[in-house]
């Protein structure tokens, strides 16, 4: 059972998201069932049954997390291929000019990817997972009641927007007669 498993169907940039959260949940709780169990598992409402699925689900994220050598940063290799794709499907929207829309967010979101990008230097991500940084980061700094100013809030709406017509075309994509993406 995978329990993000509506989620990457409708909407790929939300499961991107979701990934990312729960593998910081992992991190945070020391990759300790018992922690999980206490912090994550104990709280639902649900049965016997419904829980065991979630152990099941939360004790096979941390494998795959710790056989991969995640423990301190990175992201699962599914979610990486998740990423490598969406920035391919947006390099080839772009190339291609295959949605003026699309085009026109793209470009309202780029000075401030240009901008994270630059403050990263030579560890700079490509546009999509720079995005996704953003996006993600903002989240915790909310989430830490934490002070955003005005220019980042607004550098990541259009984030926001990029990254949800992008998932409309992955989504699209999909649907497509002999393409296989995740």
């Amino acid at each position: 059972m995978d329990l993000l498993a509506r989620k990457k169907q409708e909407n790929i940039a939300d499961y991107v998201i979701s990934m990312w959260h729960i593998e910081d949940l992992m991190r945070a709780s020391r990759f300790d069932m018992s922690v999980v169990e206490d912090r994550l598992i104990a709280p639902i409402d649900g049965d016997a049954e419904t829980r065991a699925e979630v152990r099941e689900w939360y004790a096979d994220i941390v494998a795959r997390m710790q056989e991969e050598g995640i423990e301190q940063q990175g992201h699962l290799n599914e979610v990486e291929e998740v990423m490598d794709e969406l920035e391919y499907l947006h390099r080839s929207i772009i190339n291609e000019r295959l949605d003026e829309h699309y085009v026109a967010v793209a470009s309202a979101a780029s000075p401030g990817i240009k901008a994270l990008q630059g403050q990263a230097g030579e560890d700079a991500r490509p546009e999509i997972e720079t995005c996704f940084t953003a996006v993600y980061g903002v989240m915790v700094l909310r989430a830490q009641d934490r002070t955003i100013s005005e220019a980042t809030l607004a550098a990541e709406r259009s984030f926001r927007q990029l990254l949800e017509r992008l998932s409309e075309h992955y989504k699209h994509l999909r649907k497509l007669p002999g393409v296989s993406l995740n």
